[in-house]
C-alpha cells in the first residue's frame, strides 16, 4: 500500500470511528484476495461510500468519480492521487470504462457502485448494465460489499438541497467473493443479468 494512501485511509478511520463508531465485518473474506484483479461492488448511500470501503479493504483500491468533481481545484487532485478514475454520468463512457477494465486486468482492486448514484431513500436500487459489461470484460472474481448507516449521516440532498452531517453508527460488511460463467454471458442481456446478479449478492448480506 503506496505511503499516502495509507495515510489518507487512516485518517479517514480515525474521523469515522470517532464521529460514527465505524465497525467492519467479514475481512476474512478477502484476504485470500490480498492481490490481482478484484471487482468490489457496493451499495451507494452517500457520498462517505468510498472511504468506508477503503477503509474495510486491507488493500489499495481504485475508485470511479465523476469526471466534474476533477475540476474542483485541490479536491481533484486530492482524488486523483488517491487512485480515482473519471467518468461521465451524463452519458455512456466507454473510455472510463476501458481504464476501470484495464486497472482490473492488470491486478488492481477497483470498487464499483452497480447502482451508478446515490440512493435517493436509502433502499437497494437497480443495477446498471455497465457494472455487468465491467465485470464480464474483466473476467476477475467480485466482492459483495453492503454499507450500512451512511444514508443516516449524508444523505443525498434532492432539489440542490442543503444536507447536514449527523451521528449515526456505521457498518461495513464484506460478503463472499465469487466468480461468475464469463463464457456464459452475452450482450446486454447477459450484462443485466451480472449486474442483477451483484445487487442480489449485495442484498443477501445482513
Amino acid at each position: 500500500m503506496h505511503p499516502w494512501y495509507a495515510f489518507a485511509r487512516g485518517l479517514a478511520h480515525v474521523f469515522l470511528k470517532t464521529t460514527c463508531g465505524i465497525t467492519y465485518e467479514g475481512r476474512e473474506h478477502v484476504r485470500p484476495y490480498a492481490k490481482g484483479g478484484l471487482l468490489i461492488v457496493s451499495n451507494h448511500l452517500s457520498f462517505l461510500d468510498p472511504p468506508m470501503v477503503a477503509c474495510v479493504m486491507e488493500r489499495e483500491i481504485h475508485f470511479l468519480a465523476r469526471k466534474t468533481l476533477f475540476k474542483k481545484n485541490g479536491f481533484g487532485w486530492l482524488i486523483s492521487s488517491l487512485n480515482s478514475i473519471p467518468v461521465d454520468q451524463e452519458k455512456p463512457d466507454m473510455n472510463g470504462l476501458r481504464i476501470i477494465i484495464k486497472r482490473l486486468k492488470e491486478g488492481h482492486a477497483v470498487l464499483l457502485f452497480p447502482e451508478g448514484a446515490r440512493s435517493l431513500d436509502g433502499t437497494l436500487q437497480a443495477g446498471a448494465p455497465g457494472a455487468g459489461l465491467v465485470a464480464a470484460k474483466a473476467g476477475v472474481p467480485i466482492l459483495p460489499v453492503r454499507i450500512f448507516g451512511s444514508y443516516e449521516v449524508l444523505p443525498r440532498g434532492q432539489d440542490g438541497e442543503k444536507v447536514k452531517f449527523r451521528r449515526h453508527p456505521l457498518r461495513v460488511a464484506i460478503g463472499q467473493p465469487y466468480l461468475p460463467d464469463f463464457a456464459s454471458i452475452k450482450g446486454k442481456e447477459g450484462y443485466d443479468a451480472l449486474s442483477r446478479e451483484m445487487m442480489a449478492k449485495i442484498a443477501e448480506i445482513s
